[in-house]
């Protein structure tokens, strides 16, 4: 759980990827969560697992693999 402003966001991992592509809540293996993209990416980015993910303070993209994502519970 997640305590946003006198607010109780609820989450679920799931391991593996979404089937839609879009924008999710990533787990990483350095235990870290980050926002970033799932979808078609050209080779060698295809490879399963992978997002992409914005980097600010460089204005770059670059690409990481998951351990699974973020699904909100209602």
């Amino acid at each position: 759980m997640v305590n946003v402003s006198k607010k109780t966001l609820k989450f679920e991992l799931i391991e593996g990827l979404p089937e839609d592509h879009g924008t999710y809540l990533f787990l990483f293996k350095d235990d870290s969560i980050k926002q970033g993209y799932f979808g078609s990416f050209p080779v060698p980015y295809h490879e399963e697992g992978t997002v992409r993910i914005a980097d600010c303070e460089d204005e770059e993209f670059h690409y990481e693999k998951c351990l699974g994502w973020f699904k909100p519970i209602e």
